[in-house]
């Protein structure tokens, strides 16, 4: 297959928009953590080439051998920072934040297509907001908070999103992250009903604990 644009994955999105679910969320907002969440369940699509990490074939197993995850590169974080605090997969972002029109011409997205192809259910997220019209027919989620996020993490807060249409799934982060236990667990389970996943509740809840116990860490070694 040749090389393939921005352009036609986002036709194929519109012409197959049953095979994807997308992210919406906004810098800083855990959209990446959210999408490891949802990859850990066998019903959607992962790849363990994917994962930035060399150890287990898992979206929610923190490696043991290294500092945290892969870095993304540019990024407007430091590498410490993306180590301790940022859950960045190696996929599933298509559309990247502040991409430059003639880079994106460069981009080979072959891979959606196989995987389309091999009846595959995709996760991608998007800052992108305005591109919810176009690709409203596939099940979007928009995520949300109550309560800002603590990460301390050098990154501008764009808090919640411009506007949230209420054919959407609403994630409210803060209550999926939460370390009280049963307010996670109402949040969790929204998603199972809504995806129809098999529950790895301990699974999903070991990798929030140690995603909030690393915001501590950031935050220590901030101040």
């Amino acid at each position: 297959m040749p090389k393939v644009s921005s352009e036609d994955l986002s036709n194929l999105i519109v012409k197959k928009p049953d095979k994807f679910i997308i992210i919406f969320f906004n810098p800083g907002m855990a959209g990446s953590s959210l999408l490891r969440i949802l990859i850990g369940h066998k019903e959607l699509y992962h790849s363990f080439k994917n994962l930035g990490q060399s150890d287990y074939d898992d979206p929610l197993r923190y490696p043991d051998t290294w500092e945290g995850f892969g870095c993304q590169y540019p990024h407007i974080l430091s590498m410490k920072e993306q180590h301790i605090a940022c859950a960045h997969v190696n996929f599933h972002t298509p559309f990247p934040y502040g991409k430059r029109k003639e880079e994106e011409a460069e981009e080979d997205f072959r891979e959606y297509f196989y995987l389309i192809k091999q009846g595959e259910t995709v996760v991608i997220k998007t800052h992108d907001f305005y591109s919810y019209e176009k690709f409203k027919k596939s099940k979007c989620i928009f995520i949300r908070e109550d309560t800002a996020l603590d990460r301390n993490i050098n990154q501008p807060y764009t808090g919640n999103p411009p506007f949230l249409p209420k054919e959407a799934i609403i994630v409210t982060i803060d209550k999926l992250m939460s370390k009280d236990y049963d307010t996670f667990l109402s949040e969790y389970l929204k998603l199972v009903l809504e995806f129809k996943l098999t529950p790895r509740i301990n699974s999903v809840r070991a990798f929030i604990l140690m995603w909030l116990e690393r915001q501590e860490r950031m935050k220590r070694s901030l101040s």
